[in-house]
């Protein structure tokens, strides 16, 4: 399976598994906010199944936990918010769908897709698993709303893929919807044009302040950072406090760091952050 990290937008899947048993679907956890009166459901899909290979089983498993807006306050803007949170979790072809077609779709296509194992010569040697219970192919999609107030939506979409060999791979998306205009917040639209050169010293003393160091070399030298690599990159949510930073494995540090989250208060961003933009209010909470 070759799973490609997406910026921003979507997932490439080509992926390898035998579609078994049928599509388990459940929707609970309806909740409200009482500021933009918008409500969500969750989906959730959890598939295992497997197929004979030469002599050896070879197992998949595919866990989904999908939340979605099933109403707002302007009734106008359901479809469309529903396409961003399908398009930001699944391939774009999947967008113009309702999110049950959505899940089901993605989910039947992921799972035949492995019957293609059966025509391919995958692997060298016959691949026995030690372990029938284990899995040589696992897909998770999760996302998360992280704050409905103030007319705006941030979510956090997280990746977590194996397709076998020595580690696996885990990301994380943050987007922040502007309801007032129905599109992603940027970090342009808070902190001008030179977004870059004023936050990029926050992120980096903020990385190391929380490694515990205060010589930043240090994240070089010791940590597995590369400290030229560290900018804002428009993965971020916000809250009532502030914003958090997502860097994704490779993105700017070895492997072994994982993904880094950096939190920055707004009280840190108050000096270069530009007036009536669309946080400022937050700023002066």
């Amino acid at each position: 399976m070759n799973f490609q990290t997406f910026k921003k937008g979507f997932i490439n899947i080509t992926v390898l598994f035998v579609f078994l048993s049928f599509l388990n679907v459940s929707c609970f956890n309806r909740t409200k906010s009482s500021d933009n009166e918008v409500s969500f459901d969750t989906i959730q899909v959890h598939e295992t199944s497997s197929i004979d290979y030469k002599k050896s089983k070879l197992n998949c498993n595919l866990t989904i936990s999908f939340i979605y807006p099933v109403s707002c306050k302007k009734s106008s803007q359901l479809v469309e918010l529903q396409k961003i949170f399908i398009e930001k979790s699944f391939p774009p072809k999947y967008a113009n769908l309702s999110p049950e077609e959505a899940l089901k779709s993605f989910t039947n296509q992921y799972l035949s897709d492995f019957q293609s194992i059966k025509d391919k010569d995958s692997f060298e040697d016959d691949y026995i698993l030690e372990d029938e219970n284990s899995y040589i192919y696992e897909l998770s999609i999760e996302n998360e709303i992280l704050y409905n107030r103030n007319n705006f939506i941030s979510f956090v979409v997280k990746i977590n893929n194996y397709e076998g060999g020595a580690h696996g791979s885990n990301s994380i998306y943050g987007y922040v919807i502007d309801l007032n205009t129905g599109k992603f917040l940027t970090e342009e639209d808070f902190a001008g044009r030179n977004y870059k050169k004023n936050i990029t010293p926050v992120l980096i003393q903020k990385i190391a302040a929380s490694k515990g160091i205060s010589d930043i070399s240090q994240l070089e030298e010791s940590m597995g950072y590369k400290i030229g690599d560290i900018s804002p990159n428009e993965n971020f949510t916000i809250d009532d406090k502030g914003l958090t930073y997502y860097f994704n494995e490779y993105e700017i540090a070895a492997y072994f760091v994982g993904i880094t989250q950096v939190f920055i208060p707004y009280e840190d961003l108050k000096s270069f952050i530009t007036n009536n933009n669309p946080i400022s209010f937050l700023t002066r909470q």
